[in-house]
Order: structure tokens, then C-alpha cells, then sequence
């Protein structure tokens, strides 16, 4: 219970220190109003989380649904407002569309909702590995943001946050999923590291947008 609300308060934190922003004049309004949707839904899952585990309420049904399917919808939908390329975009679309259908499917036809989705979870986790990848190597090789402060720019801060949480996520859950004979003490390593990765990720979501404020020439979006 203690460790569920310590969890729960740092993306609290996270959502709260991104509320003065929709005040302020940010260039990057539509990534920051998918970000805190990001955050309220993060927040509104672990508090339901933080009621349920102690009462032994089965809540995978839940986190199936708001975590598996539609916090990954939605990471993706952040990175389709602000990829440049028109065909890059459109792979995220069909993705997302092909992500969603897949869900219907696995639910109806492979495993209900009272299981966890992890192939569901690591084919979500891949493809959002797959954008980070692609955000990163178009800063190098198409020269975004070549007239800007890298350092200062919200959208390489969070892309990286995301590519942390991710990847230490697609690591545990393959382990279990794939390596049933997995040490236990290295399950519950990785699992401290995805916890830890979660928090820096809300974290750097609710932080990132006040960067530019940092210097006299806000980045454009």
C-alpha cells in the first residue's frame, strides 16, 4: 500500500506541475495537452490501483483497457503531432489502428480481460521503441531541430524518458513472458527498474515544456 502511494504521488507530482503550463504561452500546446491526459490517466490508473491491490479487487480488466491499449494509443498519438514526415505519420495511424483491432481480437478470440495482455504490452511497448528510435535518428541524420537547443527542447527530453520506460518494460515483460525460468531477484531488479523508469518518464512529462523558458528564443513546435 505504502510503496502504491509513494508510486502514485510522484505522477501526481508530474500532473500537477504541468497544470500552470495551459497558462502560460507554450509552443507546444497540443503535445502538452496529449501529455497531461497521459498524466491524469497514469494518476486516475494507480489511485484505482492504490484502492483495488489492498482489498484484493481484481483490477487487470481495468489495466488491460487504460494501460495496455489506451496509454499506448495515446503515446502514439503524441508522436504523430509532431513528426514531420507525412508517411511517418500515416504509419502511426495505420499502427494505432492495427494496435486497436488487434486488442478486439486478442480479448475476444485469445485471452479475456481478467489476464493480463503482455503479448498485447510488448507489441505496444515495441512500436513506441520503434518511434523513439526513428525521433532520434532524424535529430542526426534530417537535422531536426538543427537551428535549435537540443538540450532545451521538451520533445527530445520526453522522447527520451519514454525510450527508458519502454525498453526496461519490453525487457521485463518478454522475461517473463519468454524465460519461465527467470532468477526471481532479476525479475524483481527489472521490475524496480521499469517502476523507476515510470516515475522519471511522468515526471519529465509534467517538467519538459517549461524548458524553453529557459532561453529568450522559445523553439517552435
Amino acid at each position: 500500500m505504502e510503496i502504491l502511494n509513494w508510486y502514485t504521488g510522484f505522477i501526481l507530482l508530474g500532473l500537477l506541475l504541468s497544470v500552470p503550463l495551459f497558462f502560460l504561452k507554450n509552443s507546444f500546446k497540443k503535445q502538452h495537452l496529449i501529455t497531461f491526459i497521459i498524466l491524469l490517466l497514469a494518476f486516475s490508473l494507480e489511485s484505482y490501483g492504490s484502492y483495488t491491490v489492498p482489498r484484493k479487487i481484481n483490477n487487470i480488466d481495468v489495466y488491460n483497457i487504460f494501460f495496455v491499449y489506451l496509454e499506448t494509443l495515446l503515446i502514439l498519438w503524441l508522436f504523430e503531432s509532431f513528426f514531420e514526415s507525412k508517411k511517418a505519420k500515416l504509419l502511426i495511424k495505420i499502427a494505432s489502428l492495427l494496435f486497436l483491432v488487434w486488442g478486439v481480437i486478442y480479448t475476444l478470440f485469445i485471452e479475456d480481460l481478467y489476464t493480463f495482455h503482455t503479448y498485447s504490452f510488448s507489441l505496444g511497448s515495441f512500436m513506441i521503441i520503434l518511434c523513439c528510435i526513428y525521433f532520434f535518428i532524424s535529430i542526426f541524420l534530417k537535422d531536426w531541430f538543427i537551428d535549435e537547443k537540443l538540450p532545451l527542447n521538451p520533445l527530445f527530453w520526453i522522447t527520451t524518458c519514454i525510450f527508458l520506460f519502454y525498453t526496461s518494460t519490453f525487457l521485463y515483460f518478454s522475461s517473463i513472458t519468454f524465460v519461465t525460468d527467470l532468477d526471481r531477484n532479476l525479475i524483481l531488479i527489472l521490475g524496480s527498474l521499469k517502476r523507476t523508469m515510470s516515475i522519471f518518464m511522468y515526471l519529465g512529462m509534467g517538467l519538459a515544456f517549461y524548458l524553453p523558458f529557459l532561453t529568450k528564443n522559445t523553439p517552435k513546435a
